[in-house]
């Protein structure tokens, strides 16, 4: 088993992030969506089409709900970081799934994207090393990274699992309001 950070591909991960944040500020710029792009018509044109395509738009909660912290408009009160989304490595795509799958089961993320054949180069145990990994994308509260990079650590092939997280500052606000709605809390002990 081995370490699966590497240093060579520092560069790539880091520019992958840097653009994550720059489309999440791009697309969060925009407070109040234009008023054809109303959750229920999901961009279409017609009634007929919104029927069929109005399943599809919800399925992430794209539809206005009136949860805590929102408005009658439909804004909702997202506070900076309480969302991150952390990197996992795996090195194959069984392996990421099946951790996915695991991880959505338990309720520590909302959401696990899967991005296949990336090349990771690094130094381990003094040598440089190259693999090709599926980087994992989750989406989770913050307040469960702890408990997300403990059950990966549990659960990975290798010896020294890669698990980092970056706070989410802002974006759809329906989608944040979906991933506080879909993740539990931590439920802090009573010691």
């Amino acid at each position: 088993m081995q370490y699966r950070i590497c240093a060579r591909f520092l560069p790539f991960r880091w520019s992958l992030v840097r653009n994550l944040l720059i489309a999440a500020s791009v697309t969060t710029a925009i407070a109040v969506p234009p008023a054809f792009a109303t959750a229920s018509s999901c961009f279409s044109s017609s009634a007929a089409s919104s029927n069929s395509t109005s399943s599809a738009c919800s399925k992430m909660g794209d539809q206005p709900a009136a949860a805590e912290g929102s408005s009658a408009a439909g804004q909702f009160a997202y506070q900076a970081g309480s969302s991150s989304v952390a990197f996992v490595t795996t090195p194959d795509r069984e392996c990421a799934k099946k951790l996915a799958r695991s991880i959505i089961e338990r309720k520590l993320a909302a959401c696990v994207n899967i991005v296949p054949q990336i090349d990771s180069i690094y130094m381990w145990e003094g040598k440089i090393t190259e693999d090709s990994e599926y980087l994992m994308m989750i989406k989770t509260l913050t307040s469960r990274i702890d408990d997300l990079t403990k059950f990966v650590r549990e659960n990975h092939p290798y010896s020294v699992a890669e698990v980092i997280s970056l706070p989410i500052q802002n974006g759809n606000p329906p989608y944040l309001d979906w991933i506080a709605q879909t993740v539990p809390k931590k439920v802090k002990s009573q010691d």
